[in-house]
């Protein structure tokens, strides 16, 4: 079967009109992430053992959510960035060789985090596309963090308190012509450095801090990201005056 020119250019006016292209278009959405723990990822137990006391330290679940701003530079890139307040959650063990002390609690960190990310879109079908992105983003730490009882004494100190760190995403985007965008992806953040330092001790029968040990918390997770975005319409190109 023969195909003429004519027919292609039909073919590829169809396609264009299709594609619901990002270019001048700012859109904005909202997303909820939950955290995703994962020893591949070098976000499993950490232990230290100080005379005959042992402490292991478990990244627990959490979540973030916030406001995502879109600009769309071309038909395939678009620029993203936004706010997002985040809540990490840490699993507390202490126990000692001779079975006598047995404590379980559990902290949590709260930041806000202020991405920028690069997006660059592969057209799937019809309506669906996968997005690939990378960038950067600013963790803000509002205070340190302390917790503890009358058996155990615990305290996390912030490094900085701004943590620069690596964002990696990658995902679907359904897009619709007037009810807005639906996205599922996965997201990587891992921080340059360590986000606080956490000290933990027991607490001896006159109220003393002892036996104390030095956690380095990192801040790599993985998340689910469910994002929509709402419906807008390409901007104006500016008329060229003559």
């Amino acid at each position: 079967m023969t195909i003429n020119r004519a027919h292609v250019f039909v073919f590829l006016l169809f396609l264009t009109n299709l594609s619901f292209a990002q270019e001048r278009v700012t859109t904005v959405g909202v997303q909820f992430k939950p955290i995703l723990s994962s020893s591949i990822i070098n976000t499993g137990p950490q232990s230290q053992e100080v005379e005959d006391i042992n402490y292991t330290i478990t990244p627990g679940s959490g979540y973030a959510f916030g406001m995502v701003i879109r600009k769309g530079l071309t038909k395939s890139i678009s620029l993203e960035t936004g706010i997002n307040y985040t809540r990490k959650s840490f699993d507390l063990r202490i126990t000692d060789d001779f079975s006598v002390l047995d404590i379980e609690d559990q902290f949590s960190y709260i930041m806000f985090e202020i991405p920028v990310t690069g997006l660059i879109y592969v057209q799937l079908g019809r309506k669906l596309f996968l997005n690939t992105s990378f960038g950067l983003a600013a963790d803000f730490l509002p205070s340190d963090w302390d917790s503890g009882n009358s058996q155990y004494y615990h305290r996390s100190f912030r490094d900085y308190w701004v943590v620069p760190s690596l964002l990696a995403n990658v995902g679907f985007e359904y897009r619709t012509e007037k009810d807005g965008y639906f996205y599922l992806g996965f997201s990587y953040k891992r921080p340059f450095t360590n986000i606080t330092t956490a000290k933990i001790g027991i607490i001896d029968p006159n109220q003393q801090i002892i036996k104390q040990s030095s956690f380095d918390i990192l801040g790599n997770y993985l998340t689910l990201d469910l994002r929509y975005f709402f419906h807008e319409n390409p901007e104006q190109k500016p008329s060229r005056k003559r």
